[in-house]
């Protein structure tokens, strides 16, 4: 054991560990309620994942009390529940994250050994002590949970049958995540965790880190895959995302300003919902469609919280445990790492308290620059990596593609008729910067602008400026980042960071007017009763638009998801009369993963619905063995192909073209509708 460790552990024992009964009583209603989310997803009550949920979130807690001992990155942090329950995640989940690559264990027993080293440590600390809860924050856990619960309206409640079809109400990548949770869930090392394209063969690179928990609760459980997805990782996400707004702006401004930005972030709609009709650059549609941005955004905040509180108490230790969850964030949503990396270096340099002259700032920012630009340029090299390449190419290409998704109306005919591919730069960024930011912010932009003057004497010069920075960086990436030729979404890099701008922006408002009203001798007094009344009533908006928020008028296959029963009966067949390690093959290769998600069983080989170029040559040489496997006429044959390439279950949807002999037709184990299933 090296020194470091020795006097870190040490630093642990003698530490005062702190905790609040009203804090494990919110802990327990947590649990309780996403276990009601996953009973209403699966549309079963089941026990054992009521205690996995209980677990789950004790562990959090209790990771983020340790972490909160240690008083040198605590102070001038709030440290209640929320920030506790996220820092507990990043800790806790990463941890699992990390073990499902090397532990033989699997995922219940990783779980088990971090909880017994938690408690080790939590009961060998030289002093345990009960505080007070903060009220502020167990009103904010109230608010997450219901806002949390009306948004995900179509997530909680997945499926509608509708005679010969389902209707699976969340966006069509709940199927990809439902595979993934699988696969994660049935992790014993990295050969366990394969390409959900192709049985076998070791996962590509990717932000793999939200499914742990819901894969977690998944195996320990046995719950399906897919309510796993609806009842867990989406709604946690967003829960997340509360909690995340009240800890930055309880660190700033206080706790009831916490729970003012909280309420605005959860509460408000966002620029498309107030009338700019374009749901590609919707904030609460994201949330939803996109699980990995909420858990991405949660675990940036916290870096934030640590990176601003260091620079303001001049606190290295704090600066570095800052940095230290911002590249946690690559596991969760690398998009965001592209985005937010140079801000989370540069802003130490400007704002750092300490006595550093001129010449040792501007030598910060030189080093972080090339810091900055030496990770993109390796970072590119990692394969499944998007193109990164900053010359301002794309600017009407990119304005183009966001017209595409807004509807017809008034703000689209405008922003048509003077920005888009034909048209020059200047023009583009002239219309394209304004539209852009109402497209997203709406009405909060004119807002954000009245409370940056109204405050600027009033709150440090960071505070002030921190949002009006993430803008600036956030169109310079927006407009100044390449799109990708090579990716059927070439805008990722591009695109997906309106949600921290979104994030930041909202919250910082609601944080504002909060940190105002605190501040007013006059109203001081009626504050509280008046913001819980006020959240109370905004409760409407989530409620009102939860039902909708995933349907995109531009592409209406995608949500809701229509599926034939027939595949929903296939998928449940090879379930309950296989094992999880069956392979299956879908003569249409499985395109929207329904059939592996509603299953729980490996594809052989399966097609995506975007190009995606990582192993494409494999892909296709796969593809090309089922085409061969469909046009066989000897039954031995058939049988001895699907032996030797490994998959048992094969999926015929009728008008495929199958030329096997009436002795293998024959024996098919199942026949609904356009599909017939066969065991080989």
């Amino acid at each position: 054991m090296t020194l470091s460790m020795k006097r870190g552990l040490h630093a642990l024992r003698s530490s005062t560990i702190t905790y609040s009964n009203s804090d494990l009583a919110a802990v327990s209603v947590i649990g309780a309620v996403v276990a009601t989310w996953l009973t209403v997803a699966g549309g079963v009550f089941s026990a054992r994942a009521l205690v996995t949920c209980e677990a789950l979130f004790f562990a959090f807690y209790l990771a983020g009390s340790i972490f909160a001992s240690v008083p040198a990155l605590a102070a001038g942090v709030s440290f209640d529940l929320p920030l506790r329950l996220l820092v507990g995640y990043a800790v806790v989940n990463t941890a699992l994250f990390a073990l499902a690559w090397v532990s033989p264990l699997g995922i219940v027993l990783n779980f088990g050994i971090l909880l017994v080293l938690m408690l080790a440590v939590f009961f060998r600390a030289e002093q345990r002590t009960r505080v007070r809860g903060n009220s502020a924050s167990l009103w904010l856990v109230s608010l997450c949970l219901v806002a949390t619960s009306l948004w995900c309206q179509d997530s909680i409640s997945p499926r509608v049958e509708q005679g010969t079809v389902v209707l699976f109400k969340p966006w069509v990548d709940g199927f990809y995540h439902a595979v993934h949770i699988r696969i994660f869930a049935a992790s014993h090392g990295a050969a366990s965790i394969e390409d959900w394209r192709l049985a076998g063969l070791p996962a590509r690179p990717y932000h793999y880190g939200m499914y742990l928990l819901p894969a977690l609760i998944k195996q320990a459980s046995g719950i399906a895959s897919y309510t796993a997805f609806a009842g867990a990782l989406a709604p946690v996400g967003v829960f997340f995302t509360g909690l995340a707004a009240y800890a930055f702006f309880a660190t700033l401004w206080g706790s009831w300003p916490g729970f003012v930005a909280a309420a605005a972030l959860l509460l408000l709609p966002d620029g498309a919902q107030q009338g700019m009709h374009n749901t590609f650059m919707s904030y609460h549609w994201l949330t939803q469609i996109s699980p990995s941005a909420t858990y991405g955004l949660a675990v940036l905040v916290v870096a934030w919280v640590f990176v601003i509180q260091g620079c303001a108490q001049g606190s290295r230790l704090q600066l570095f445990a800052g940095w230290s969850f911002a590249m946690l964030v690559a596991l969760y949503k690398l998009h965001y790492v592209v985005a937010s990396a140079l801000l989370l270096l540069l802003v130490p340099a400007l704002f750092f308290r300490a006595q550093i002259g001129r010449n040792r700032r501007a030598l910060w920012v030189a080093v972080a620059c090339a810091a900055y630009a030496a990770a993109l340029f390796f970072g590119q090299k990692v394969p499944g990596v998007p193109l990164i390449r900053f010359d301002g190419s794309s600017i009407g290409e990119i304005l183009r593609l966001i017209q595409t998704f807004a509807k017809p109306g008034a703000p689209r005919d405008y922003f048509v008729q003077h920005a888009g591919a034909k048209f020059s730069p200047s023009s583009n960024l002239v219309f394209g910067i304004p539209y852009v930011l109402l497209a997203l912010l709406g009405l909060f932009v004119p807002l954000l602008l009245i409370l940056v003057v109204r405050l600027r004497r009033r709150t440090s010069l960071l505070n002030v400026l921190f949002p009006l920075m993430l803008i600036a960086n956030f169109l310079v990436m927006f407009f100044g980042l390449a799109l990708d030729p090579a990716s059927s979404t070439p805008d990722e890099l591009s695109h997906r960071p309106i949600m921290i701008v979104y994030f930041f922006v909202v919250t910082w408002i609601g944080g504002a007017l909060g940190f105002t009203l605190m501040e007013s001798r006059r109203l001081v007094g009626v504050a509280r009763p008046v913001i819980v009344g006020l959240a109370t009533l905004l409760l409407a908006f989530p409620a009102r638009l939860g039902p909708s928020v995933q349907t995109m008028w531009a592409m209406p296959q995608m949500s809701p998801v229509r599926v034939p029963m027939s595949i929903v009966q296939v998928a449940q067949y090879m379930h309950d009369h296989g094992d999880p390690d069956d392979v299956f093959q879908d003569s249409q290769f499985d395109r929207i993963y329904a059939l592996g998600a509603l299953s729980e069983r490996r594809a052989f080989v399966a097609h995506t619905l975007t190009v995606m170029p990582f192993r494409a040559e494999l892909i296709e040489s796969r593809s090309a063995i089922i085409d061969r496997f469909m046009r066989m006429s000897r039954a031995t044959a058939i049988s001895g192909t699907a032996h030797a390439f490994g998959f048992r279950w094969f999926v015929h949807q009728r008008g495929d073209r199958l030329e096997w002999p009436e002795e293998v037709r024959n024996k098919a184990v199942l026949a609904t509708g356009p599909l017939t299933l066969y065991d080989l």
